[in-house]
């Protein structure tokens, strides 16, 4: 009878999963946000029509996002493109709750690799930051666009950060951030859409 692997395995299949290169993930990253960029483009009169259901994509496109710890996943490219047609402030929300709850899939990895950092230096001193500081943090790095937070979510999941923490800081961070770049995105693309018009 085969043994189901041990937690240390698990914790060390995942660590040597994040090795990947930055030039690997630069390439897939372009690779992805081209084919992504150019399927929403077809699809976006689809989606629009559909109202609501919109909305729903792109919390769904930001889940999957930002659930994809290993190879990233541009996704974010595609809501901006569906926030020019739809209402940015709603679509804010929405894929900022889905780019939130996709970060547990970082919690999830840094609880994993806990066993193996435990008793380091480091770790007490980001234990110890954690707990003090440790919401004011993730809010923060819920505000920065364009950024991978997984590594947020592994540093709340290696500490054991409170999980409804976790996602309330990071949350409210997101969802002011991506409402933000959502409405200023439309609002660039509405005064620009003229000229481009005229372009073409």
């Amino acid at each position: 009878m085969k043994a189901f692997p041990t937690k240390a395995a698990s914790s060390m299949k995942t660590m040597y999963l994040l090795r990947l290169g930055p030039a690997q993930r630069v390439l897939i990253f372009l690779v992805l946000t081209v084919a992504l960029v150019l399927i929403t483009i077809a699809v976006l009169p689809f989606l629009v029509s559909f109202g609501p259901w919109g909305y729903l994509a792109g919390f769904v496109i930001t889940l999957m996002g930002s659930a994809t710890v290993v190879i990233p996943a541009p996704g974010f490219a595609s809501v901006v493109l569906m926030a020019t047609e739809l209402n940015p402030i709603i679509m804010g929300v929405a894929s900022g709750v889905g780019g939130t709850i996709g970060e547990l899939s970082a919690y999830w990895l840094g609880a994993q690799g806990q066993g193996m950092l435990e008793g380091h230096r480091l770790y007490d001193v980001t234990k110890r930051h954690m707990e003090r500081h440790g919401g004011w943090t993730l809010f923060a790095v819920g505000l920065i666009p364009f950024i991978p937070v997984d590594i947020g979510g592994i540093i709340a999941g290696t500490t054991r950060y409170p999980v409804w923490r976790f996602l309330l800081y990071l949350g409210l961070g997101k969802v002011i951030m991506t409402t933000g770049v959502l409405y200023a995105s439309a609002k660039a693309f509405e005064w620009a859409e003229p000229y481009l018009r005229w372009l073409t």
